[in-house]
């Protein structure tokens, strides 16, 4: 249904102008274009990692979810819709104050924050002693999820000249979909090794060494000077723009 609604609210958009036809290029030639755009720009490289090792984090969790539920925390299956629910409506109210953290704090900054947050709510549910604590972990990790989703693909595409963004955000998926099977093999292997909570310090632990190290990669201060940058390869004689969090809150 959700993906019907999208189709219906695609269609709503005004036509876009047709782009130029250019020479074709074979689809290798364009991925290696796009990866080595993502792989020599520090921000773009730091914007792509934190998915990535999200991913690898996040499919850890998921893989032993519903025992560490059921086993630990003693939750039958309608109260494991419940802890989803709450997962789901955190990253609702992180979408929604995304914005409001991007102005406040810049983006770079808020991503280092958000991500931060992620890493410290999965800390949280692997030490969680109940139901309500796990839950409340599970949710401050979705809202910081739903911001990341939100400050991110935004300053990718303000800082992407458009002939490239759909290679640059081509390699950032890719890169993000082939770490998702290492996160479900790890998260099973530590917990059949070792504990059912393995799995859950291992990724918080992921998280909040990502996070150290893509924060100065990230930073404000890249982020400005890449939006900057990219103000002047449009417009020469007007160089100066701001956050494209800031501008889509205007």
């Amino acid at each position: 249904m959700s993906f019907a609604l999208s189709a219906l609210l695609v269609r709503s958009l005004p036509a876009a102008p047709r782009p130029v036809p250019q020479a074709r290029e074979s689809l290798l030639r364009q991925a290696r274009a796009g990866a080595s755009y993502v792989f020599r720009d520090q921000l773009l490289l730091g914007l792509a990692l934190r998915p990535a090792v999200g991913n690898i984090a996040f499919l850890a969790v998921e893989t032993v979810l519903a025992l560490f539920a059921h086993d630990r925390l003693g939750i039958d299956t309608y109260g494991f819709g419940l802890l989803l629910t709450a997962e789901a409506a955190g990253g609702l109210l992180g979408a929604g104050i995304a914005s409001f953290l991007g102005r406040r704090l810049g983006t770079g900054t808020a991503l280092t924050c958000t991500a931060a947050v992620e890493g410290l709510a999965i800390l949280g549910l692997a030490a969680a002693p109940n139901p309500y604590v796990a839950g409340l972990a599970l949710a401050v990790c979705g809202a910081g999820m739903g911001a990341t989703m939100v400050l991110a693909p935004s300053l990718r595409q303000a800082i992407v000249p458009a002939h490239l963004m759909g290679r640059v955000a081509s390699t950032s998926r890719m890169l993000a979909m082939c770490a998702a099977p290492i996160g479900a093999f790890l998260g099973g292997w530590l917990a059949s090794t070792y504990d059912i909570r393995t799995p859950l310090y291992t990724a918080a632990g992921l998280l909040l060494t990502m996070t150290a190290v893509t924060s100065t990669m990230t930073s404000n201060r890249h982020v400005e000077a890449a939006l900057r940058a990219a103000a002047a390869a449009d417009d020469p004689a007007h160089p100066e723009t701001r956050d494209p969090v800031q501008e889509s809150a205007l």
